[in-house]
């Protein structure tokens, strides 16, 4: 777990570097597609940046904290009513919460508004490697037909379709498939797996065919080029600022043109194009390299986490952070439909970032208990238990 990780002298730092790094250019990155966007409705360039700070600031806080003081194995008995708390906010989403483009997915709290969806990332995750982990443990492989082992998951997908009713087929989409990554590193069998896939398939094609504006949306990611000033604007201005930033240093850092209305929703969704337009190829390959070294030091934590709750809480923080990030770029490319996923760090969203920064602390915390030889014994019967063999380093055997 000790060992040196590139140029770094163990993976979490590696980690906590990497996070402050991608924090720096969130935040040059949001200033610089916001600044205009915020003079014109609050009559201050710097609202956005000023309120990315604030957010960091918490997140940072509770990161740390999490990482030096908490147990994580103490969080898992709270999981039913995180649950629980989430499933009450996204019904209040439903009758109390501000609806914005067309879609009701926002609480507000005087000054401030958070998204209630980004919780149930995070209480997805506690609840799979909670519960898929002491199935682990004992030896008892996930199957979705038993009673015992498919609660998880259902539980999961009761929170997505509450997501889902909102409107946000993305966020619905990213919370169901943590799950599904949880169940088949849990050892779901392929079966199992082939089966689910085909009916959630089958329900995507139906929660499209339902919506026009769905079919619409899929009809634009298509051929965005039929309708390049109506519904394809967006998707189109994101490909020529993607374009127009060249092969090597773009338009240089806050002289990109599309944040001067051109693109919408430049600084949350699409602040990966003000990226690329500014930065240039090359600055898009780097960004995208420091969110690969950020998935292999996560990889690297959860490879040497013999608990198998702590080896499922950080591969799912893993998928959140960094799976999020490549679903986001790929939409932003063209490759993926609009489906409304923030970049991990880069975008403008509160609720997301500390929710992120919540998810890191908790991985910190893990690493800190492996290294430490502090973990819980698995609480199977009759089944072998590990037992540290070198405290210092925190590495297992059987």
């Amino acid at each position: 777990m000790g060992k040196r990780f590139l140029i770094w002298s163990n993976p979490r730092d590696a980690l906590v570097h990497l996070t402050y790094f991608l924090m720096l250019l969130g935040g040059v990155n949001i200033f610089s597609a916001s600044f205009v966007a915020a003079g014109d409705m609050f009559g201050n360039g710097y609202h956005y940046l000023i309120r990315y700070f604030i957010y960091g600031a918490v997140g940072l806080v509770l990161m740390h904290w999490i990482g030096r003081k908490w147990d994580y194995h103490k969080v898992f008995r709270y999981n039913q009513i995180f649950c629980a708390g989430c499933t009450a906010l996204l019904i209040a989403v439903d009758i109390f919460g501000k609806g914005i483009k067309g879609a009701q997915r926002w609480l507000i709290i005087g000054p401030f508004s958070f998204q209630p969806s980004e919780f149930v990332k995070l209480a997805v995750i506690l609840l799979g490697a909670d519960c898929l982990g002491r199935l682990m443990e004992q030896g008892i492989p996930p199957r979705l037909h038993k009673k015992e082992t498919c609660k998880a998951f259902l539980e999961a997908a009761f929170m997505s379709f509450l997501v889902l009713i909102q409107p946000d087929m993305g966020t619905a989409a990213i919370i169901l498939t943590l799950m599904i990554v949880l169940y088949l590193l849990a050892g779901l069998p392929w079966k199992d797996f082939s089966i689910l896939l085909g009916g959630l398939l089958g329900g995507a094609v139906a929660a499209v065919i339902q919506a026009p504006y769905r079919m619409n949306r899929v009809r634009i990611w298509l051929t965005p080029e039929l309708d390049p000033q109506g519904n394809g604007y967006q998707a189109v201005q994101a490909k020529m600022a993607i374009g127009s930033g060249g092969l090597f240093f773009g338009e240089s850092a806050g002289m990109g043109t599309s944040k001067f209305f051109y693109l919408p929703e430049a600084h949350t969704d699409f602040a990966f194009a003000v990226f690329c337009q500014e930065w240039g190829f090359v600055g898009a390959l780097f960004l995208i390299l420091v969110f690969l070294l950020m998935g292999l030091s996560l990889y690297r934590i959860g490879q040497n986490t013999q608990d198998r709750r702590g080896f499922l809480l950080v591969s799912g923080v893993n998928f959140l952070v960094v799976g999020q990030a490549i679903a986001n770029m790929a939409m932003v490319c063209g490759i993926l439909p609009v489906i409304g996923v923030p970049l991990s760090f880069i975008s403008y969203g509160g609720t997301s970032l500390i929710i992120t920064l919540v998810g890191i602390g908790l991985v910190l915390s893990v690493y800190r208990m492996e290294t430490e030889g502090k973990r819980q014994p698995a609480p199977a019967a009759g089944k072998p238990v590990s037992r540290p063999v070198r405290k210092e380093t925190g590495r297992w055997s059987r």
